[in-house]
């Protein structure tokens, strides 16, 4: 199988994950309004379901301002992290494609993994090049069936 050449990609925090945390939060505020208007009297369901919804919202966007930031490479073999203390060799497992939107995994031995949301920035000439590697790097015939999900890939072993 043929690899693809080296790549190196600067990940950002994702413009595409806080605008999916956003549009969330307010269509759950507006299904909030729906059910507080067809209550007679405001109850404490209403306040825990506002409750609730600030929370999670808070917890989201505090999740994106400290989403991890720093350098992903791909040598043709194996896959390196920036964000880990002795740069191992990692796995990449691809747990979601959206084709300007890409969701990863990064393993390394001894490292929690990290989940990356990379998205292609406007005039990013690495972009094409990251996507090609992150496939080439895939299993070969993962996730054509329904059982065969992509996972770990580019293991250092």
């Amino acid at each position: 199988m043929h690899r693809a050449p080296a790549v190196s990609f600067t990940v950002k925090r994702s413009r595409w994950q806080v605008r999916l945390i956003a549009c969330l939060a307010m269509l759950a505020l507006g299904i909030l309004v729906i059910f507080a208007s067809g209550q007679t009297a405001q109850d404490h369901a209403t306040a825990v379901l506002a409750l609730a919804i600030v929370v999670a919202s808070s917890v989201a966007l505090w999740g994106w301002t400290y989403a991890p930031q720093g350098s992903l490479r791909w040598n043709g073999q194996h896959w390196y992290w920036s964000g880990f203390r002795e740069n191992p060799a990692c796995s990449l497992g691809l747990l979601m494609d959206f084709q300007r939107v890409v969701v990863v995994s990064i393993h390394a031995k001894a490292q929690a993994p990290i989940f990356l949301w990379l998205e292609a920035n406007p005039g990013e000439p690495s972009w094409p090049s990251l996507r090609r590697a992150i496939v080439s790097s895939l299993p070969a015939g993962a996730g054509k069936n329904k059982e065969d999900r992509p996972g770990v890939v580019g293991d250092p072993a």
